[in-house]
């Protein structure tokens, strides 16, 4: 029997694809009944612009007391996706800086909901896009968890 990827993983997305010209808020999932997770964003930079992507914690989807991922996590970047479908190993951080190039970009941030501050009640994580304000650069991000509860119709991350 031949799983697809809608039964195995949960696809959520973060942030619908936007102008960067303003810092851009992605929206709250739950790792909770998250084995793994992965946070994939496009940039779009037809101006160059060292934009910054980094993570947040909170404690529910609706970014109670919110704050910056403390511990660090793998990230994979390819900074120009019209030259091939590498992706690059980066330092482990809970942010990453792309190239001030006009290129089209992808990173990559590999979670482990161990990461967030568990014991404090962090269970929840977003991702945030730093301002190029360039009106024509723009993004988008997406969530792929590896729920612990995987079937046809897997629980929904984005309520408590």
């Amino acid at each position: 029997m031949i799983t697809t990827l809608v039964e195995k993983y949960k696809v959520v997305q973060a942030v619908e694809p936007k102008t960067t010209n303003a810092a851009i808020t992605g929206a709250y999932v739950s790792l909770k009944n998250v084995i793994r997770g992965a946070v994939v964003v496009n940039l779009t930079q037809a101006v160059g612009h060292a934009t910054q992507v980094y993570l947040y914690q909170a404690k529910d989807v609706s970014g109670t007391d919110a704050k910056p991922l403390t511990n660090t996590v793998p990230v994979w970047a390819n900074e120009d996706v019209s030259s091939g479908d590498s992706l690059t190993r980066k330092a482990d951080g809970v942010s990453y800086t792309v190239a001030n190039t006009a290129k089209n970009k992808q990173v990559v941030f590999h979670i482990d909901p161990a990461k967030l501050d568990i014991n404090e009640g962090f269970t929840c994580l977003n991702v945030r896009i730093g301002a190029s304000t360039q009106a024509t650069n723009f993004a988008s991000a997406d969530y792929i968890l590896d729920s612990k509860y995987a079937g046809d119709n897997p629980s929904s991350v984005v309520v408590d």
